[in-house]
C-alpha cells in the first residue's frame, strides 16, 4: 500500500457551490498515513459534496497533493488512489450478494476476481445470503455487504487503495454492525491507510487501536 511508505494528502482552497450556495469556501486540511477525518454537520452542509468533489465528481476548486502529485480536484486523478463509497449502496438488484461483491472488486481496481470474496461476506455476516439477489436484501444486509467490499480490501493490503472515503458507512447498520465498521477501519489505518468519513453516527468512538479522528464540522 503506497500510504505505508508515507503517502498523504494536502487539501487547499477547496471551494465548491450548489447553484447560488457556497457549501465551502477554501477549506483546508492535511491528511497522514493512519489519519481518519470524520465530516460532520446537517443534511445539506456539504459533506457528501466534499467527498464527490475530491474525486472531481462534483465542481470543486482548489488544489490537490497526493504522494507528492499535485493537481486540479476537477482532474479526477485522486480516483485511482481512492475506495469510494457514496451514500447509496450502490448494489445491482439483479446481482446477487456475490456477484456485487466481485463487480465491486472490479471497480475498486482488482485486475481479476480476486480470491477471499466468501469469506469478506462470511466476516460481515451475509454469507448465507451470498446468493440471493440484492434487491431481496434488508437495508441492513445491504450495508454489511458495503463492509465486506472494506473486508475484502482488508484482504488484499498490498493491492488496497490507501485513501477510503466513505459516506454514511453506519447508516442502517446495528450496534455489532458499527464495531464490526470501527474493526474494519482499524485494520487499514493500523496498515497505513487514511479514511475520510462523511458521518453523523458514531464511528471510530471505542476504536482504542488507532489515532483518535479530527472532525470538520461543516454548514
Amino acid at each position: 500500500m503506497s500510504a505505508a511508505r508515507g503517502s498523504w494528502l494536502e487539501v487547499r482552497e477547496l471551494s465548491l457551490a450548489r447553484g447560488p450556495r457556497q457549501l465551502l469556501d477554501r477549506l483546508a486540511f492535511d491528511l497522514v498515513p493512519g489519519d481518519a477525518i470524520l465530516l460532520q454537520g446537517p443534511n445539506g452542509s456539504g459533506k457528501s459534496s466534499l467527498l464527490r468533489g475530491l474525486l472531481g465528481l462534483s465542481v470543486a476548486t482548489g488544489s490537490i497533493r497526493f504522494d507528492g502529485e499535485t493537481f486540479a480536484p476537477a482532474s479526477g486523478r485522486l480516483c485511482r488512489h481512492t475506495l469510494y463509497q457514496g451514500h447509496a449502496a450502490g448494489l445491482k438488484g439483479e446481482l446477487d450478494a456475490l456477484e456485487n461483491l466481485g463487480l465491486a472488486a472490479a471497480l475498486d481496481g482488482f485486475a481479476r476476481q480476486p480470491p477471499g470474496l466468501r469469506a469478506a461476506l462470511a466476516a460481515t455476516g451475509i454469507d448465507r445470503e451470498a446468493g440471493l439477489s440484492a434487491r431481496r436484501l434488508s437495508q441492513g444486509q445491504k450495508q454489511r455487504l458495503v463492509l465486506a467490499r472494506l473486508a475484502l480490501a482488508n484482504q488484499h493490503p498490498a493491492l488496497t487503495r490507501p485513501l477510503w472515503l466513505l459516506d454514511e458507512p453506519s447508516a442502517a447498520l446495528d450496534r455489532a454492525g458499527i464495531a464490526m465498521l470501527d474493526d474494519l477501519l482499524a485494520v487499514h489505518l493500523g496498515r497505513g491507510g487514511a479514511a475520510i468519513i462523511a458521518t453523523h453516527l458514531p464511528v471510530l468512538g471505542d476504536a482504542a487501536a488507532v489515532r483518535q479522528p479530527r472532525r470538520i464540522e461543516l454548514g
